[in-house]
């Protein structure tokens, strides 16, 4: 079930275009196969510590669908230094749009954040996980192997920024830590203030039609 910062983001976005679910297609292995980038894929999985012959995909669909483009809502999760890692492929040179600079310094800055909400349970790791990255550290140690489910994360999310690339979709990532331009206020602000109480109706028309830009923006050819 999505979490309530999930759906307050969708909300916004529904008060600016068409939201839907479930019909933009997602890379799957026979795309990441036939594809040009197969080896920077793989070269990726292993810079993690992938310990698997061959590549494992199971990708979920997209956070949602807004006016035909894949927009995926980067939580506190998505921040570290294996996602880190997956940003420095070459790949994103082919990806003019990707905010990567910014999320570079986001997964330098927020990893704390990471650690505080991410370092526990399923959110650590679990046996698909080390079955693909190894046998895991103790919770929040980062030394040795470290954290076999956030490196699934950050490989998983490499793999679907290159969506554009595999299967011809536009994707666009919206980051808690974005900062807007017109109100100074990030993402995580805004959607943490419509959860809180209801929102003035100019508060929440703002809102809506500043994040529908950076979508649009993010997914401009």
């Amino acid at each position: 079930m999505p979490g309530e910062m999930q759906c307050a983001f969708e909300q916004l976005l529904s008060c600016a275009g068409k939201v839907s679910h479930k019909t933009l297609k997602f890379p799957k292995t026979d795309d990441v196969v036939a594809s040009y980038f197969n080896r920077e894929i793989e070269s990726v999985y292993r810079s993690l510590g992938g310990i698997l012959p061959s590549i494992p995909l199971n990708l979920r669909h997209w956070d949602v669908e807004f006016d035909g483009i894949a927009v995926e809502l980067d939580e506190y999760l998505h921040f570290n230094r294996y996602r880190g890692t997956t940003l420095k492929s070459a790949s994103y040179a082919n990806l003019p749009r990707f905010p990567l600079d910014a999320y570079q310094r986001f997964c330098s800055e927020h990893e704390d954040t990471c650690l505080k909400n991410g370092s526990y349970g399923g959110k650590w790791s679990n046996k698909s996980c080390e079955e693909q990255f190894g046998k895991t550290s103790q919770p929040r140690d980062l030394s040795g192997n470290g954290s076999p489910r956030w490196k699934q994360r950050a490989f998983y999310d490499f793999v679907k920024d290159l969506s554009p690339l595999l299967t011809g979709v536009k994707v666009v990532r919206i980051a808690v830590w974005d900062v807007l331009p017109d109100s100074g206020l990030t993402v995580k602000q805004i959607l943490a203030a419509l959860i809180r109480q209801p929102a003035p109706a100019a508060f929440r028309e703002t809102s809506s039609t500043t994040i529908a830009a950076l979508v649009k923006e993010r997914a401009a050819d």
